[in-house]
C-alpha cells in the first residue's frame, strides 16, 4: 500500500502485483451486478412509501436532465457525481442534517432510466446506509406509470 494524498484527503492506495489484469466488464455487465444486489422497486411502491412519508427520495440525475424533464415532489437533488463525497461522514465534503447521516433512514434512489440509481444505491450501501433502494426503471418508469411529476421549468 502506498500513501496517496489528494486535496484534503490521505489514503493507502493499493498497487496490484505485476502482470495482474483485471477482468473488463461492460457498463451493461456493471449495472445487473447493481440491480442484484439492491432492492428495487416499483413505481407504484416507490409511490405508497412516499405517501406514508417516511423515504428519503434521491433525484440523483445531472441538472440538465431535471430542467428538461421535471422531478418527482418531494425528491431531493444530489448528482451522482458528488453522492459519495456527501454521504460519508468521514469526507470533508460531508452534507450533514436532513439528507444524510442517519444510517438506518430509508433511502430511495432515481436516475432518468435506472443505471446511475441503481449505482448510487450500491454506493450507498457500501458507505454503511442500511435501508436502500432504487427505482427500477427511473424516472421513466414513474411517468410511464401516470404518476405526479413537478414539471421542468418554463423556459
Amino acid at each position: 500500500m502506498t500513501p496517496v494524498s489528494i486535496g484534503l484527503l490521505t489514503a493507502e492506495w493499493y498497487e496490484p502485483p505485476e502482470g495482474l489484469v483485471m477482468a473488463r466488464k461492460t457498463v451493461l455487465q456493471m449495472w445487473a451486478e447493481a440491480r442484484d444486489k439492491v432492492e428495487l422497486l416499483s413505481a407504484g411502491d416507490l409511490a405508497d412509501e412516499l405517501e406514508a412519508g417516511e423515504t428519503l427520495l434521491l433525484d440523483v440525475r445531472l441538472p440538465v436532465e431535471v430542467e428538461r424533464r421535471g422531478t418527482i415532489e418531494g425528491s431531493t437533488r444530489v448528482p451522482r457525481s458528488v453522492l459519495e463525497w456527501w454521504a460519508d461522514p468521514d469526507s470533508p465534503y460531508f452534507r450533514p442534517g436532513g439528507v444524510f447521516g442517519d444510517f438506518d433512514k430509508r433511502i430511495v434512489t432515481f436516475c432518468d432510466g435506472g443505471g446511475n440509481g441503481a449505482f448510487t444505491a450500491v454506493a450507498l450501501q457500501e458507505l454503511g446506509y442500511r435501508d436502500v433502494a432504487t427505482l427500477d426503471g427511473g424516472f421513466y418508469a414513474w411517468v410511464g406509470a401516470g404518476l405526479p411529476v413537478i414539471p421542468a421549468a418554463e423556459k
